[in-house]
């Protein structure tokens, strides 16, 4: 059994480490830990790297974050200490109990990653606990003097389940970690089939949600059928896949188009608007623009495809559009102007307010104060010129 022996501190170059596998298998290659490389660079590593010279190698154990950002950062020295350990298993054991209560936090893949260590670490324990139990309940039965039955029954007990042990570890519940194991099991299989684009798909939504996951794996018509236009290339990831198999649309996105308006099934809040217009469509989302009832401001809202519970309508809005284009030519080079009015553009439906604002700009009234001002603006240059010719000449 390992233990740490007068672990000696010292301070050596991070080219001289090198990162265990295990840390880069569950945690990645590289990591962003923003926050960490800010403290390092202001404070430098104040924790340091556990690291196993067992092999004639000084290997990282635990700091493969702090290793990757002070060679980022240049620093010619690392905190390092040395802990002992007599085998490989006992290397890797070091690397998952190091890293157990690791900080920045962990994604869900990285956390059943470890469980499936720790699994293999607590199941012979476990059957070894079942082995003794049996053992002692036999010589319960043969000699009551030496336990009575309620002695016998807590021998029994003895022990924390492995699943559960494991949740604790992974600060998940147990429920969870059962629907996460289905789902890392199939990433597992997909990897070892070289399916890499399913196997980044899957994991992301695994990370972002462990039951979304679940479920999608469940559905073994709907799994399998997305999987393969992942590996098509033809979608880029499963959200999208599922949209395309239920509707049998290649392209989720294909029914919207800029400036179109919808009215949506409910209002997605309750100060919103439930109409809105399509202002921009990106790679992941359609972005709506909403009038906000409380204030009357414009508010953008992003949604997904399959978010969108909405009914294309007629544009409520086509004359006042027209006229906004119009103005927009007109006063091309006052940018105040052509501000306010692509805003305008935004909303799916223009207040009375509004209309009044498109009117002063309309009126000749605006428009001969625009041109007294360029008059003005004019005389004052022809006179700057002329001072300026003075003072040449003079």
């Amino acid at each position: 059994m390992f233990e740490v022996q007068n672990p000696a501190i010292v301070y050596i170059s991070p080219a001289e480490l090198v990162v265990h596998p295990k840390l880069i298998e569950i945690y990645g290659e590289n990591e962003e830990r923003p926050a960490l490389e800010k403290s390092i660079s202001e404070k430098g590593i104040l924790e340091s790297l556990k690291v196993s010279a067992r092999t004639g190698v000084n290997v990282v154990l635990a700091g493969k974050c702090r290793l990757q950002i002070a060679r980022q950062l240049g620093i010619s020295t690392v905190k390092v200490e040395f802990v002992e350990s007599g085998s490989p298993e006992e290397d890797l054991k070091l690397v998952l109990d190091f890293n157990l209560h690791r900080e920045g936090g962990k994604t869900h893949y990285q956390k059943f990653h470890e469980g499936q260590y720790w699994e293999s670490v607590l199941r012979p324990q476990a059957k070894e606990r079942q082995r003794e139990n049996a053992r002692r309940l036999n010589e319960s039965k043969c000699s009551n003097l030496n336990y009575s039955i309620n002695e016998s029954k807590s021998q029994l007990k003895k022990g924390k389940p492995v699943i559960r042990e494991v949740s604790e570890n992974l600060n998940i519940s147990v429920g969870s970690y059962h629907k996460g194991k289905k789902v890392f099991e199939l990433i597992s299989q997909l990897r070892e089939m070289e399916k890499f684009k399913a196997v980044i798909a899957l994991e992301m939504e695994f990370n972002r949600s462990i039951d979304a996951a679940y479920k999608f794996v469940c559905n073994q018509d709907i799994c399998y059928q997305v999987i393969d236009l992942l590996e098509a290339d033809e979608i880029g990831s499963i959200g999208d896949g599922i949209a395309w198999i239920r509707s049998g649309d290649r392209n989720p996105f294909r029914r919207f188009q800029l400036d179109q308006v919808y009215q949506f099934k409910k209002r997605l809040r309750p100060e919103l608007e439930i109409v809105g217009r399509v202002i921009g469509i990106t790679n992941e989302f359609v972005v709506f623009g909403l009038r906000n009832l409380g204030n009357m401001s414009l508010e953008i809202v992003n949604l997904r495809p399959r978010q969108i519970d909405a009914e294309l309508q007629d544009e409520p809005s086509a004359s006042q559009r027209k006229r906004i284009f119009q103005l927009m030519q007109k006063f091309s080079d006052v940018f105040p102007v052509q501000v306010s009015l692509a805003e305008l553009l935004k909303l799916p439906n223009l207040t009375d307010k509004e209309e009044v604002l498109l009117r002063m700009y309309e009126s000749d009234v605006f428009e001969k104060t625009w041109e007294d001002y360029k008059t003005q603006m004019k005389a004052m240059e022809v006179s700057t010129n002329r001072k300026k010719d003075k003072i040449c000449a003079a």
